[in-house]
């Protein structure tokens, strides 16, 4: 009975020593996977070094979409979400978002396959056409804000690069991501015109956060000061510099 008492308490002890972030591939140059199968990017290498941090042992769960990995979160089931979260006003009132990177979004880019059509001004124009699409990320910010709008016709997909697709092939119309993903996707896609479209002062993003659950308010604050440490010592500029985010 004791020795299984002592195995049960050291399981628990490993167990509360892990970092369980919860992300998905797909993300470049946030998160991707290499040649070899393995993650990479900005946030993994942010992971890692928050990880480090907290002297715990980081754990990856690719949980393949953002509405999998908020449902994740709200169950407990991972710690953190590190996935180029946009800070909103919506989102915080449900989580809690620790700022570690990019910049306020005041904008946000649509893409178009080869040519933008005419009359185009506001995101409200996409609306004009409801046999048309607009191409979002399930549980993504961009969606979020396609729904403020009651007009436009969203078809949800779970990757960028499915998005592309369907622009591409006259499937939609459009399709809007975060601003930091288009010089890769512009480089790998030459046909893309790209059109910024002013945001609803409500809807703008604060940059992007650590998402935790508003119950565990300690991890929060152990968050909190790790990426204050990390930006003084300027590992998160390095990290920008090495991603090509700035």
């Amino acid at each position: 009975m004791k020795k299984l008492f002592i195995l049960c308490f050291l399981s628990l002890k490993l167990i509360a020593n892990d970092l369980v972030v919860g992300t998905t591939s797909g993300y470049a140059p946030y998160v991707s996977l290499d040649n070899q199968g393995k993650y990479e990017g900005f946030d993994i290498d942010l992971a890692e070094l928050l990880a480090k941090k907290l002297d715990k042992k980081l754990v990856l769960k690719d949980l393949g979409s953002m509405p999998s990995l908020m449902l994740a979160l709200k169950q407990q089931k991972i710690d953190a979400l590190i996935w180029a979260v946009s800070i909103t006003q919506d989102r915080l009132k449900n989580y809690e978002l620790v700022y570690y990177q990019g910049d306020k979004t005041t904008e946000t880019p649509f893409l178009f396959w080869n040519k933008i059509p005419e009359g185009i001004t506001s995101i409200e124009d996409l609306s004009k056409d409801p046999k048309k699409a607009v191409c979002a990320e399930a549980g993504s910010f961009q969606e979020d804000i396609l729904k403020k709008f009651p007009g436009i016709t969203i078809k949800n997909v779970d990757k960028v690069t499915d998005a592309i697709m369907e622009i591409k092939f006259g499937k939609s119309l459009t399709t809007t991501i975060d601003q930091a993903l288009l010089p890769r996707l512009q480089a790998q896609y030459p046909e893309l015109k790209v059109l910024n479209l002013p945001l609803p002062a409500k809807d703008q993003s604060l940059g992007n956060g650590i998402c935790i659950n508003k119950k565990n308010q300690e991890l929060t604050s152990q968050v909190r000061k790790a990426i204050d440490e990390l930006r003084a010592e300027g590992k998160i500029a390095e990290l920008e510099k090495k991603w090509k985010l700035r």
